[in-house]
């Protein structure tokens, strides 16, 4: 996630981040905003101007919001203020079940809006369970957006305010009661980390919103200790005696986390750096800079943030629904069609997906029995030089002592029989004088000539052995996509596979 600054004036209001324990992904921010008047004298020196932030002159609020129970006769929801500054909105605070269907407003007349006519619920629409554009949780039967809808400006994340207010005019599926879930709803899509998913150790929940007695315990005075910071309380820095999570959390690979998988349900895609909940944070510091709780499904941790902190997270909308509501022919996870792909899970049992191909890749790295060869799974790109140093301090599936191949080595992975013909070996390596030029060395038609199990990076795989000419220049290589072996100046990057 991107950070992200700002400017107030600072002889009327300073936001000092504080940290809250949270060891965050690089660029994220964490909840403990503390506001500090630095202004002399009192409000009434300062004029009134909405929109500024600061509650003072004739303003009631200003960008701010509040719990509705604390506005009347309100069950739940969240008001923001309004954008003249007089008061708060109520439109999405829970009514007080009257015995009639007589909207409760924030007007002197009870059941009149601000121009005097009377209110009635909006429309919802009528949904179209097999309309597409979301997803319906079959354990559940919450209806999630999918994909996202939003990706703020410039693709950052929306504001909180902003992502309250895409939700509430969203139309989609016919329905127009979409919403931000609350925090609730988000643990709900947690999958893989025990104590973030619903019912886990973590207490932060609707009930529970305080930071201060509900989300933060790094020294484990209140029996819950960093369980809201999923897999990151196994970071170096905290105590992970104070986890409370179970050996079978926390197994995603690198690979899949830059590949956008997450500890969420595989059906929904999207960044996984952190979605708004419409749950305020209600300790001291987050009602003053109006924190609300955020689900990071990257590490599966719980935090907060204060809307004032642009692009800081995502907004995946929500409505309630039914057992009636699940799509004609839905599944948990959608059939792959022709091997295609996006996740992991998206694949059978043991296969993996690389490229939009299901690929069977049990490890990170394969015995080739043929050879006694052990060779590395997912490899990377850099330049020869790059590579041969990447290979020798390479420390992978318990073992140090892997190597840049050699082309004998390499060739002994291509499918394509012409290429084991070709006449640059270790011991013969001149381009001229080992008839680097033959047909044999031109490999066989395009194709795939890797085998499966080593994915389909099959572009030109670096080799140890140089030209033997040019060494210093050049060194060999063989292209799996054609299974062609030639050389190439040692300064361009390709892949690098090490073996051992």
């Amino acid at each position: 996630m991107l950070k992200f600054s700002w400017a107030i004036p600072a002889m009327i209001l300073t936001l000092t981040l504080v940290s809250c324990a949270v060891e965050e992904e690089p660029g994220e921010t964490l909840d403990d905003l503390t506001v500090t008047d630095t202004a002399t004298g009192d409000d009434s020196s300062t004029s009134a101007t909405c929109g500024d932030s600061i509650t003072n002159g004739g303003e009631v609020c200003d960008g701010d919001a509040v719990d509705c129970t604390t506005l009347g006769d309100f069950t739940g929801g969240f008001a923001s203020c309004k954008t003249n500054c007089t008061g708060y909105d109520t439109t999405n605070c829970v009514k007080e079940t009257t015995g009639d269907d007589t909207a409760v407003t924030d007007s002197d007349t009870p059941g009149a809006t601000d121009d005097g006519t009377v209110a009635t619920d909006e429309d919802p629409g009528v949904f179209d369970k097999n309309a597409g554009g979301f997803w319906t949780d079959p354990d559940t039967y919450l209806i999630w957006e999918e994909p996202m809808g939003n990706q703020g400006a410039g693709g950052v994340g929306p504001t909180h305010a902003a992502s309250e207010t895409y939700c509430a005019n969203l139309v989609l599926a016919g329905a127009k009661d979409w919403r931000l879930p609350t925090i609730d709803e988000l643990r709900t899509l947690v999958r893989g980390v025990s104590t973030t998913m619903t019912g886990g150790k973590c207490p932060t929940t609707e009930a529970c919103t305080n930071q201060d007695t509900c989300n933060k315990d790094k020294d484990n005075t209140q029996g819950f200790g960093n369980s809201c910071l999923g897999c990151q309380a196994l970071a170096d820095t905290y105590d992970p005696a104070f986890s409370y999570l179970e050996s079978s959390d926390c197994q995603l690979s690198d690979r899949q986390l830059t590949n956008l998988e997450c500890y969420r349900v595989s059906r929904l895609t999207g960044p996984c750096d952190g979605d708004w909940s419409s749950t305020p944070n209600t300790s001291t510091t987050g009602t003053t800079s109006k924190a609300f709780w955020y689900l990071n499904f990257k590490r599966a941790l719980i935090n907060s943030d204060a809307d004032m902190l642009s692009g800081a997270n995502w907004v995946r909308c929500i409505r309630a629904g039914t057992a009636e509501d699940i799509p004609d022919g839905q599944t948990d996870y959608p059939p792959v069609a022709s091997g295609e792909c996006i996740r992991d899970l998206d694949c059978p049992i043991e296969k993996y997906c690389v490229e939009n191909q299901c690929i069977l890749i049990p490890e990170d790295t394969w015995l080739d029995s043929a050879s006694g060869l052990r060779w590395q799974t997912f490899p990377t790109k850099k330049t020869w030089t790059e590579g041969d140093a990447y290979c020798d301090a390479l420390d992978l599936g318990g073992s140090a002592d892997w190597r840049l191949p050699t082309i004998d080595e390499l060739k002994t992975l291509s499918t394509c029989a012409a290429t084991d013909a070709c006449g640059i070996t270790d011991a013969c390596a001149g381009y001229t004088s080992c008839n680097g030029g033959s047909a044999d060395c031109k490999g066989c038609a395009s194709g795939n000539y890797l085998p499966e199990i080593l994915g389909l990076d099959i572009q030109n795989h670096w080799s140890a052995t140089e030209e033997a000419q040019t060494a210093t220049e050049n060194a060999w290589t063989l292209n799996f996509s054609t299974s062609k072996v030639e050389y190439l100046d040692k300064g361009w990057e390709f892949t690098v596979r090490c073996v051992r």
